[in-house]
Parts: structure tokens; sequence; C-alpha cells
């Protein structure tokens, strides 16, 4: 399958958000590090020399050295040392952040190409989330990739929707992106505090 922005249209979206939103200097979490492309598009966007902080998070060790070793391969030295790898859940990110963050990235699913019986799940997810409405900065945002094309997946996207109808409007702005005539078609949730 190329790789075309018609094939992958979440991610080229949320991109686009996140290159419009960040600047240098910003504090940025990539809470399901993955494989790491995530984090190697975010950090050229926020940090500089002595600039920016990016948090990568994921609860698998090999997710965690996979990216380690894209970052410090793809990323200039000065840009990698402001880089903070945790291998942890992102249940709390309060445990292992204490400072405010501009933009929490979630990248939900199991990891591409790795054991499809390890993924997100509901309740650490919305743990996540309420975790992350507490460190978000003014005028921050979060940005949600789910998969509803496996059955934790859809559970999970349906549990995040009817969590965030609850947010109240007057202090954030959400928007939900989806194929509307592809009901497992990956979708993007966008979510800016006033």
């Amino acid at each position: 399958m190329p790789n075309s922005h018609l094939y992958f249209p979440h991610l080229k979206l949320a991109q686009s958000y996140w290159k419009k939103f960040l600047k240098k200097g910003d504090v940025a979490i990539d809470a399901t590090v993955g494989r790491g492309h995530d984090s190697n598009f975010l950090a050229p966007l926020l940090l500089g020399k002595d600039l920016g902080e990016l948090f990568c998070i994921d609860i698998q060790e090999k997710a965690i050295t996979t990216s380690k070793n894209l970052l410090d391969k793809e990323l200039r030295k000065e840009l990698f040392k402001n880089i903070t790898f945790i291998l942890d859940s992102h249940e709390d990110f309060k445990k292992n952040i204490d400072i405010k963050v501009n933009l929490i990235v979630y990248n939900l699913g199991y990891l591409p190409r790795g054991d499809k019986t390890v993924t997100t799940k509901v309740k650490s997810t919305l743990l996540s989330l309420e975790s992350a409405f507490k460190i978000l900065a003014d005028k921050g945002a979060i940005s949600i990739m789910c998969y509803p094309g496996h059955t934790e997946g859809q559970k999970e996207e349906i549990a995040i929707l009817d969590y965030l109808r609850n947010i109240d409007n007057k202090k954030f702005n959400i928007c939900y992106h989806k194929w509307i005539n592809k009901e497992k078609a990956p979708s993007l949730i966008w979510i800016e505090k006033k």
C-alpha cells in the first residue's frame, strides 16, 4: 500500500495539527511511543538547543529501545538530550512528569509488527486522559489516534468518546475526525484547552 495521505488521513491530519500548534521550547508527551515515529516528528518542532522537552512513554521495553534507536539515528545530538524515555504505563503522568505540558499525543492500539495481544486498554487510557487534563498547560492540546479495527480498539474509541462528551465545552474544544463510510477506519480526536 503506498505511503499516501489517502491511506493515513488521521496521521497526516494529526501531524498538521502538531506542526501548527507546537513551537520551540514547548513540552510534549508521546504517551504511547511505539516505534518512535510520532516522537521523531514531534522532536524537531519543539526541541532546540537547551529548549523544549519531550517525554516518550511506553509500557513495553521493546518500544522504548526501538524508539531510542530511531531518535538517536534521526535527530541531532543536541535535540536528543532533551528527550526523556519512561518505561511505564501512561496511566499517571504526574508519577514521572511534574511540569505543565503543551501537547500530549496518543497513538492507541498495539505496537506495529508487535504482539497484538499487548494493546492499550479502556481503563488505563481513561485514567491517562484524566491525568492528561491535570497537567495540560493553558492553551494546551491532546491528540488521540484511535484504531477501532480490532475489538479492544473499538471499545476504547467508544469509551473515550463517551468520556469526552462530559468535558466542559466552556473550557475545552473537542473535535472528532473519522471517515463516515468506513466504520473501522482509524480516527483522530483533537482537544484544545481554551
